[in-house]
């Protein structure tokens, strides 16, 4: 049976970090996002069955389910003993309980990475430089701007004329980004964390050249009545044998100076196998890398985003979390930032991939067992539209639906399908879909006899020569599964923004109002 544990008592759990526990808030992202605590990770209960084994992959670890009141974590509760996990226990009136007892909530996401930002920022000491200023510096010969962000986010919009160059790419491409020591280097993200931490990570590197961090970002620039660039490709590449000498020189030092252990493949190997601990494998290289040649074992987390969105990849505090890529420098920026945040032992693994243990291609689907009268083929599904008597709800992520669905397809959140099917009057023919037919499976088999799943969801729709669209959008709810960024929420957009800096901006005084920080200094004077 499932027991509880009241806000005060998890609380004392949480600052004494002498063993494991992994803190999962069960609501969608809209609902985290409102408010909650510093340690929990998010698992909206819409995404449990297909992410909660790679989030805390040993089934007997310590795990907490929360949410605003205690209700939805009875739910997720049972997903995670269908699961096998035999060490659960539910936060006794979630958020709101635990604000109840005085403990602080805090809204956004990504606090534990965007707090240690603010940390990095008043230890590490960055020279800044505002939008104003560097305005009249960009296009000028000795001047380089790098983006710290991941491609996508870069091209999205940039500075013009700057360099995408994400995370642990700063350090490893350097020279041949900046190849005179007399160059000005200007590091910039959207707002504070990647620009100041890309930032220390020059400096913390013992680069020649002036480094600066444009202050408040793209953020910033935009506020000052600058304009960005769209669609650029100027993308750092595989650094050249000089350039990726002199990094792994810095990045070694680095890690000396931190006392970040840097560990071999068969000891990697024996802690994976630890069964009293949990250990973490992240391969910190690009997407493209990883599919091609990776290790069966470790999850991807390209670009920065295992410090960016720690939680995300590494929930379980007290944890071992070991970092890889081909040649160490980007898993060793990322373990310099991760073990500051001061929640998991970080190590780095010098690489030596044995070839049979290698395989190619992204991570495959979960395979879930359904009653056969609980699946419906793509020609079955056709022919019931055809006919007209078919009820397709999609139960993907709504920017997956948004993005390309069925024709004629609803949208529904995994987490309310059931109530949906309660509350609504369906033809005789319902189908749940979802992108590769995984979650609409997992909801089939929780829903029961009234509805069938689509083998192969969209993507087998798809093969088979079926149109999928993106228009005629239907959302039965509101779209609670996604978090707006401040630029782009309702209302005057400089103003949000300008709200969310002054946010970021005074994180860390916030927090250690609320009480002690996990944060470490491990490379600055104090």
């Amino acid at each position: 049976m499932t027991t509880k544990i009241d806000s005060r008592t998890l609380a004392d759990r949480l600052q004494k970090a002498d063993s494991e526990v992994a803190l999962l808030d069960v609501r969608e992202v809209a609902a985290h996002a409102t408010g909650h605590m510093f340690h929990a990770g998010n698992m909206p209960i819409s995404r449990i069955e297909l992410e909660l084994r790679r989030a805390v992959p040993r089934l007997d670890t310590p795990l907490v389910l929360t949410d605003g009141s205690g209700e939805l974590s009875e739910h997720a509760a049972d997903l995670a003993s269908a699961a096998g996990y035999t060490n659960i226990r539910i936060h006794a009136g979630g958020a709101s309980a635990w604000l109840n007892a005085g403990l602080p909530l805090y809204p956004e996401v990504d606090i534990p990475s965007k707090g240690f930002g603010a940390y990095a920022r008043r230890y590490g000491r960055p020279q800044f430089i505002s939008a104003k200023e560097l305005s009249t510096l960009v296009g000028q010969p000795d001047v380089v701007v790098l983006d710290s962000r991941p491609r996508a986010e870069y091209q999205a919009g940039n500075i013009p004329g700057s360099l995408s160059a994400p995370a642990g790419d700063l350090v490893r491409c350097f020279n041949d980004l900046v190849p005179s020591p007399d160059t000005r280097v200007i590091v910039n993200c959207m707002s504070a964390t990647r620009g100041i931490l890309g930032g220390l990570s020059l400096r913390a590197a013992q680069v020649p050249n002036r480094v600066q961090v444009l202050h408040h970002g793209t953020h910033g620039w935009l506020l000052s009545g600058n304009e960005l660039e769209t669609g650029a490709t100027r993308f750092s590449h595989t650094p050249s044998q000089p350039a990726l000498r002199a990094a792994s020189t810095r990045v070694s030092r680095m890690l000396s100076v931190a006392n970040i252990p840097v560990i071999d493949a068969n000891t990697a190997t024996a802690w994976a196998n630890d069964k009293r601990r949990t250990t973490y494998l992240i391969d910190v290289r690009n997407r493209e890398e990883f599919e091609a040649v990776r290790l069966a074992t470790w999850v991807n987390a390209p670009e920065g985003s295992v410090v960016m969105h720690p939680m995300a990849y590494v929930p379980t505090i007290g944890a071992r979390v070991l970092l890889v890529d081909d040649d160490g420098i980007r898993a060793g920026i990322a373990a310099l930032w991760l073990a500051q945040i001061g929640l998991w032992d970080v190590a780095v693994v010098r690489h030596s991939m044995v070839e049979s243990t290698l395989i190619g291609g992204p991570d495959a689907p979960p395979k879930v067992a359904l009653r056969p009268e609980l699946r419906i083929s793509v020609p079955e599904l056709a022919s019931l539209q055809a006919n007209g008597s078919a009820r397709i709800i999609d139960v993907s992520p709504s920017g997956d639906y948004a993005a390309a669905h069925i024709p004629g397809a609803r949208w529904c959140s995994r987490a309310e399908v059931c109530d949906y099917m309660l509350d609504a009057t369906f033809a005789s023919d319902t189908v749940l879909t979802s992108t590769d037919g995984v979650l609409a499976a997992h909801a089939a088999r929780e829903v029961g006899a009234r509805v069938m799943a689509l083998k192969g969801g969209n993507t087998a729709w798809e093969q088979a020569g079926h149109g999928l669209t993106d228009e005629y959008a239907e959302f039965v709810h509101p779209r609670d599964d996604v978090w707006l960024a401040s630029s782009e929420r309702p209302g005057d957009r400089n103003t949000n923004v300008q709200r969310y800096l002054d946010w970021e901006y005074t994180l860390l005084e916030t927090l250690e109002k609320d009480g002690k920080v996990p944060y470490r200094n491990l490379l600055w004077n104090a």
